[in-house]
């Protein structure tokens, strides 16, 4: 397919790198809540052990991830199609920008006052600017993507 190149950085990151963030955050939704909350939600929301609630919506979310993981890991590897792979990110990035809401939601002034921001914050939020910035640059066709070879 004419319309088939998908650079070599792209291919890395999406076939390898994202799916083990993924595989990480199944790894925490069905196995340490603490951890998952420590690192992943708004200090303002997780001043307590997690309620059953919170529990079982945690295990809820390690089983979506198992079906993005399965995705990233089985269909991206099968097929090369630019539009295909551009449909699954552009997916993925939705997913991600309703997470980054989410954590502003819960606590506005924190989510923009990263002079305060601490290691848990770095860690989930830095991540989540990453993906998004380079879900976003593929998106774009920045770097060739979809090109002749």
């Amino acid at each position: 397919m004419a319309n088939s190149h998908i650079p070599l950085f792209y291919r890395i990151f999406f076939l390898y790198i994202d799916p083990i963030f993924c595989l990480s955050a199944i790894y925490l939704c069905f196995f340490d809540h603490t951890t998952y909350l420590e690192m992943g939600i708004p200090r303002a929301l997780t001043r307590q052990p997690p309620s059953p609630l919170a529990t079982h919506l945690i295990t809820v979310l390690g089983a979506w991830s198992v079906s993005i993981f399965t995705l990233q890991t089985l269909l991206l590897q099968q097929y090369r199609d630019v539009k295909l792979w551009k449909i699954f990110e552009f997916a993925i990035l939705l997913t991600d920008l309703g997470i980054v809401y989410a954590v502003y939601e819960a606590d506005p002034v924190m989510a923009v006052s990263v002079s305060k921001w601490e290691k848990a914050e770095w860690t989930n939020n830095g991540i989540f600017g990453m993906v998004i910035a380079i879900r976003t640059a593929f998106l774009l066709g920045i770097g060739g993507v979809g090109k002749p070879n």
